[in-house]
């Protein structure tokens, strides 16, 4: 099944095969693989009718309810492109989305949680609106209501080649860019996903879906391994500790993926030492660096074996750790290639290095990104006319093939003319015994051209450390100039709408804090 060209053919081929089996859970509705290919149908009528053809774009403004896959595979039926957009995003955000993407159709929630998107959202494109009450309910009833009157379109044939997905980056770094896959992307994604499980995986495995926005790389690239494999998706539409402890328990589940914050969360939960959560065999840990210290508490607190990825939103799959890595190992690397994708280590001025040596890491497969969608510049940037992919992510390769990630190039600092990667100190300052959580960035200074600032989340809050505790226990293992200079205690480190430590609201902090006199 996971060599089908297209997803409408994927979906299309799951639901002939076993039509009754649970494809999307949400709330108190079960769909099964046959209810989410009628409803597909039904739903790009209804695109159909407000003009959406081959190669146009649909955006999609919604939260994690089964209305996304659902209107993300009726778009595909019409050979249109998904694109989504985060409900966490504001204004700006939506605005550079909506510019950049230039969708024929916006299928949007009126208003979810804390924002009122009819008063935020950019003039441009055609709007369906949808209520927040309707996406709680039921999903079928919405679909027929949407699709009323609204004659069939045929399926269009697609070439593998065909734009399917735009994913646009969490713009940590800077503007959100969009990265674009073909059908063919999204298959090879499939096909080297199944080379990791040479036994294969088990249909129908419950995957929970704990309130990661669909826009995210994870559910749009990876959608083809989803219907590929049978999956049944329990989908929670926000991320609540509480909830998803419940579900492990309640669904006895053995497999749980998490960002490093949610996993953080997890654990630092009061409601953790009530569940029975015996069932879990692994945790995988993706979607952003997890540091040895997080790795190992995981390990210990839960029992679990633990299996970290490398990927991106420009690459949907890189590398994974292997099942007889050591703890060693798999606390410090990010695992070794998936068969089917080539790893490259290289210097400033792009030549190969040799294992061991530091530089920037290349991946190049059939699975990664086309290119950023209506940005040239950019795509130059990022992909090279041999196929390689230059993530900015600084690594090392070891000779067995394990990748050492040291941190993004984007997230250096220069202190006094030496590199300064944070990420290597962050993993030490986890360690420290009144540390729960670290970040360290580099901030503006007149002497120094920049130095290192943290921001502790202390374990014990009525007793945080000191920067003079932090720069000795820092310096007994870096050398001096890795040393913070500045330190700021904070109850949360704040996130990117993608769980991620928001580095740049940092940098303003720290900038903000070593100016003050």
């Amino acid at each position: 099944m996971l060599s089908a060209a297209t997803l409408p053919e994927l979906l299309h081929r799951a639901a002939a095969t076993a039509p009754a089996a649970t494809a999307l859970r949400y709330r108190d509705e079960r769909l099964s693989y046959a209810d989410w290919e009628h409803a597909a149908a039904q739903l790009a009528a209804a695109f159909a009718a407000r003009g959406v053809s081959r190669g146009d774009v649909v955006a999609l403004l919604l939260p994690s309810t089964p209305l996304y896959p659902i209107a993300y595979l009726a778009a595909a039926r019409l050979g249109a492109i998904t694109t989504g957009i985060n409900v966490r995003y504001r204004r700006s955000e939506l605005a550079h989305i909506v510019e950049r993407a230039v969708p024929r159709l916006l299928v949007a929630v009126e208003r979810w949680h804390d924002a009122d998107f009819r008063a935020i959202c950019p003039a441009g494109p055609d709007v369906l609106w949808l209520r927040p009450e309707e996406l709680r309910a039921g999903t079928l009833a919405l679909v027929e209501r949407l699709a009323a009157g609204a004659p069939s379109p045929p399926l269009v044939a697609a070439a593998p080649d065909d734009p399917v997905a735009i994913v646009f980056t969490s713009g940590t770094t800077g503007r959100p860019k969009g990265a674009w896959y073909a059908h063919r992307n999204l298959a090879a994604l499939a096909a080297i996903e199944a080379r990791r499980h040479p036994e294969g995986l088990p249909p129908g495995r419950v995957h929970l879906a704990a309130g990661l926005s669909f826009a995210h790389i994870g559910t749009m690239a990876r959608m083809a391994v989803q219907i590929g494999t049978l999956t049944d998706l329990l989908i929670h539409d926000t991320f609540e500790p509480a909830a998803v402890l419940a579900a492990i328990e309640r669904e006895r589940l053995t497999h749980l993926g998490a960002f490093p914050t949610q996993a953080v969360m997890l654990l630092d939960h009061p409601e953790r030492a009530h569940r029975d959560l015996s069932s879990l065999r692994t945790v995988l840990l993706g979607g952003a660096p997890a540091s040895p210290a997080l790795i190992r508490r995981v390990q210990e607190t839960l029992r679990v074996r633990v299996e970290v990825r490398y990927s991106s939103t420009e690459v949907g799959i890189a590398t994974s750790s292997l099942p007889d890595d050591p703890p060693e190992v798999l606390a410090t690397t990010v695992g070794v290639a998936t068969p089917g994708v080539e790893l490259r280590i290289v210097d400033a001025q792009g030549c190969p290095l040799p294992p061991g040596k530091a530089g920037e890491v290349l991946v190049r497969s059939p699975a990664t990104m086309r290119g950023y969608w209506r940005d040239p510049e950019a795509t130059a940037a990022t992909l090279d006319a041999e196929g390689w992919i230059h993530t900015g992510d600084i690594g090392v390769l070891e000779a067995d093939g394990h990748l050492r990630l040291r941190g993004r190039q984007s997230e250096m600092y220069i202190r006094g003319g030496f590199n300064v990667y944070p990420a290597e100190i962050e993993d030490l300052l986890a360690r420290h015994p009144r540390v729960a959580r670290a970040a360290v960035v580099g901030v503006p200074d007149a002497r120094l051209g920049e130095i290192g600032w943290a921001f502790v989340v202390p374990r014990e809050p009525s007793a945080p450390p000191t920067l003079s505790e932090l720069r000795s226990f820092v310096g007994a293992e870096l050398a001096s100039f890795k040393r913070p200079d500045g330190l700021t205690v904070v109850a949360e480190l704040p996130l990117t709408p993608m769980f991620k430590v928001d580095k740049r609201a940092l940098r303003a902090l720290g900038t903000q804090q070593r100016e003050r006199p």
